[in-house]
C-alpha cells in the first residue's frame, strides 16, 4: 500500500505529481494505492465520500498523476495518463449545481459521440437500446444496435417468440456501446450522496433524449423500428 499526497492549494495551472510541493498535513488529497489489486481510493473532500478507481497499472503511479488548480489556486481536478487515454480520478465541484452542470455537460458529450458511431455505420436499424444502471458506486449507461436481420435473428433463437426482440439482453454484448462510466462514475462520488442517485437518473434520461434528437432522424429505420429505454438488474 502506498499513499500519495496532492495539495490542496498550490498555484494556477497542471502540474504533474512530480512537480508539486511538498503539503502540509490536513491540506492534501489523499490517495491510497494498493498495489496488490491494482486499486486506487480516496475519501472526497466536502462529502467524504470514499471513491475508489481500479486497475490502475503499478508503474504510472504516481508519474502519470496531473494535478489541476483553477484560478484561485484551487485543486480543480486530478487525472492520469494512460497512453491517449486521460483518467478522471478526481474533480472538485464548489456546489450541488456545478456538479449537475458537470455531469449533464459530460453525458451530452457522449451521446453526441455514440451518435456520430451510429450513423457512421449506415444501417438500417429495427431496434435502438439504452440501458441503465446503477448501484451507488457502479455505473452504467450504454447503447445496442439492431437491424432486421439481427432481430430476426434474436427471434428465431426463441422459437419464434416475437417479445424477445425486445430485450437488449438477446443481443451479443458486441453490439454494446457503453459511455465512459469510469468518468461518470468518479464525478457521481465526487458530490453528495443524497443527491446522486437523482442525478443519475437525470443524467441517464439527459443522454437518451441527446441521443434521440442527434440519431432518429438522420438513420434509417425499419417500419416496425423501436427506440426502447431500459433500466438493468
Amino acid at each position: 500500500m502506498s499513499v500519495y499526497k496532492i495539495p490542496r492549494k498550490f498555484k494556477t495551472g497542471e502540474f504533474k505529481f512530480g512537480e508539486l510541493p511538498d503539503y502540509k498535513e490536513g491540506e492534501c488529497l489523499e490517495l491510497d494505492y494498493d498495489t496488490e489489486y491494482q486499486l486506487l481510493t480516496y475519501n472526497a473532500p466536502m462529502y467524504e465520500n470514499e471513491v475508489r478507481v481500479y486497475t490502475v497499472p503499478r508503474a504510472l503511479m504516481p508519474n502519470a498523476l496531473t494535478a489541476v488548480y483553477d484560478e484561485n489556486g484551487a485543486l480543480d481536478k486530478v487525472t492520469l495518463a494512460e497512453g491517449e487515454r486521460v483518467r478522471l480520478i478526481y474533480i472538485w465541484f464548489k456546489h450541488i449545481m456545478k456538479s449537475e452542470h458537470g455531469v449533464l455537460k459530460f453525458v451530452k458529450e457522449q451521446a453526441d459521440k455514440i451518435a456520430k458511431e451510429i450513423i457512421k455505420r449506415k444501417q438500417k436499424l429495427a431496434r435502438l437500446f439504452v440501458g441503465k444502471f446503477y448501484d451507488g458506486e457502479a455505473v452504467e449507461i450504454a447503447v445496442k444496435c439492431a437491424t432486421a436481420e439481427e432481430m430476426q435473428a434474436v427471434i428465431d433463437e426463441y422459437d419464434g417468440d416475437v417479445t424477445t426482440a425486445d430485450n437488449s439482453g438477446n443481443y451479443s454484448v458486441e453490439k454494446m456501446i457503453t459511455i465512459d462510466c469510469e468518468t461518470l462514475g468518479v464525478m457521481l462520488m465526487c458530490t453528495m450522496g443524497e443527491f446522486r442517485s437523482m442525478l443519475f437518473n437525470k443524467a441517464a434520461k439527459t443522454f437518451e433524449e441527446r441521443l434521440k434528437s442527434r440519431v432518429l432522424d438522420k438513420i434509417d429505420k425499419t417500419e416496425d423500428f423501436k427506440f426502447i429505454s431500459e433500466e438493468y438488474d
